[in-house]
Order: structure tokens, then sequence, then C-alpha cells
């Protein structure tokens, strides 16, 4: 068993959120980077993301809205960071 094993990202509530299935998509994205240890940033959510990149900045913002994820580091456009919220900080109302 390795011990830097931990549990998969994804919380499968997702799938009840009601969220479109872009945002859920992105979601899901942010999930596999993170399960990969590498950064949640644009950067890398584009180089994944096989739509227009306004949608993808526009996914973003929905799951920043409802605390999916959290900003950590704005930077100049294309350089934000992101860490995925624990399910109880979403705010689904």
């Amino acid at each position: 068993m390795n011990p830097h094993q931990h549990t998969p990202s994804m919380n499968q509530k997702i799938f009840e959120t009601g969220l479109s299935v872009e945002a859920i998509s992105a979601y899901l994205i942010c999930c596999s980077l993170a399960d990969a240890d590498a950064p949640i940033s644009t950067n890398n959510l584009m180089g994944l993301w096989n739509s227009a990149d306004t949608a993808l900045i526009e996914c973003l913002e929905v799951l920043e809205k409802k605390n999916i994820i959290r900003r950590i580091i704005s930077g100049s456009e294309g350089s934000e960071v992101y860490l995925l919220t624990d399910i109880d900080k979403w705010e689904l109302d």
C-alpha cells in the first residue's frame, strides 16, 4: 500500500447540483489535476479543456461563485490558481 495515496478529489454530489454539463466538466478536470498533484491553474485547465477558453472562464466563475473551487492566486490572465473546497463549504442554494 502506498502511504502517499489519497482519496480521489471528485465528489459525486456534483451531479446533483443542477450545474451545467460544462461546469461539471470543468469541475471534473479540476479534480483530475488535483489527483495528479498538478496545480489547478487556468493554464493547466485550458490544456485539457476542449471548448472555447471563454466557456472555461465562465465555468470557473460559476464554480467559484458556488464555492466549489476557491481562487488562491490571482495573477495575469491565464495564471490563476484554484483549490477544491470541501463539500460542506459548497453553496448550492
